[in-house]
């Protein structure tokens, strides 16, 4: 019973990344929202989850974020919707969907009122219909994707767990800054070299996963900095760098204090800092094609890595402009640079 509700909520979840991606997002399943609890010595909650999460770009570098609650049972609508309306507060969504196999009337007033679309299961096929694909066929595309990336996650927790542990659960609970300063930090360890030993291609789909969220980050980062103050975008990067303007003059005080109580002279900045920079005013510049790099990112991890070979389709990428592909190889010698990732998991993408 429980095996086949769950096979419906997945359902549920493939048919709506589907519509997402056909409206031109980047999709993420199963994000999760956690809190601390002061109770129980700051133990850990999961309260929540988005079973499909969407991002795009505007050309302006504007993000814009949508999500889907997917449940497959026929009851208790009103009850999700609620939960659902905080959790979309907690990650200012633009704009929400619940998807249940029945919704009824007083869910569906209470939903338009807070910018949420309700769909049935066979309301939200006859919306897709519209696209005028194979909907059970591209289901099970999607499906073989999910299990892919499950897949890949799978591998690399065996080598990595800490690295998988951070990506899986606090990624996207944590401020955009720290995330770009961690995942630097886990690709710099001096573990991370060791673990390239063996590198076969469901492993390397992971890392691609790695540089899509990275690259998602430096997006996020830019945004930040065009809207404070584009006219000088580049003290704007440095102060979003380190959590905005006031954040950014305490954690410098606080370095100056520490370094004068230790009677040493660290500087602030790490070694990638002007780098990455450099790239992100680049980015500004030129935001049309930039909001498009992690779309490319995704379109080549969803469906260019097979279990024994990578084949990346050169015809799928001409969507792109070539300054959006230069850029994406721009953000891979970044990280080939300034953190231990063996230069092999870029390598078929490099080649073209």
């Amino acid at each position: 019973m429980t095996t086949n509700k769950n096979n419906k909520d997945l359902n549920l979840k493939l048919m709506c990344k589907i519509l997402f991606k056909e409206m031109g997002y980047n999709t993420y399943y199963e994000v999760r929202l956690r809190t601390r609890s002061y109770i129980e010595s700051l133990k850990v909650h999961d309260i929540s989850d988005i079973d499909v999460l969407g991002v795009f770009f505007l050309a302006d570098m504007t993000p814009h974020l949508i999500g889907a609650e997917c449940k497959s049972g026929a009851s208790n609508a009103l009850e999700e919707l609620y939960k659902f309306i905080g959790v979309m507060r907690y990650f200012e969504f633009n704009k929400g969907y619940l998807i249940k196999s029945k919704i009824h009337q007083n869910a569906r007033q209470v939903a338009l009122d807070k910018n949420i679309s309700c769909f049935s299961e066979s309301e939200l096929r006859m919306l897709l219909a519209g696209f005028d694909i194979d909907i059970d066929r591209q289901i099970k595309i999607e499906n073989a994707k999910y299990y892919k990336l499950k897949e890949s996650i799978i591998a690399e927790s065996k080598e990595n767990s800490s690295l998988v542990s951070y990506i899986l659960f606090e990624f996207w609970n944590k401020d955009n800054w720290r995330n770009i300063h961690n995942i630097i930090y886990f690709l710099s360890t001096p573990k991370q070299k060791i673990l390239f030993k063996d590198i076969y291609p469901i492993r390397k789909l992971f890392y691609y996963f790695i540089l899509e969220l990275f690259a998602l980050s430096m997006l996020k980062n830019v945004s930040q900095a065009i809207a404070q103050n584009y006219s000088d975008v580049e003290s704007a990067l440095f102060n979003f760098l380190y959590g905005g303007p006031d954040s950014v003059d305490e954690k410098i005080k606080v370095y100056d204090l520490i370094n004068q109580y230790s009677k040493t002279n660290k500087t602030f900045s790490p070694e990638w800092e002007r780098d990455f920079i450099n790239l992100s005013v680049r980015f500004a510049n030129h935001s049309v094609d930039c909001s498009h790099v992690i779309n490319m990112i995704q379109n080549i991890r969803e469906n260019s890595f097979f279990k024994e070979e990578i084949v990346i389709n050169k015809q799928q990428l001409t969507r792109y402009s070539d300054l959006t592909r230069k850029y994406l190889q721009d953000i891979m010698h970044f990280l080939l640079k300034y953190t231990l990732i063996d230069e092999s998991i870029f390598k078929d993408f490099m080649a073209l």
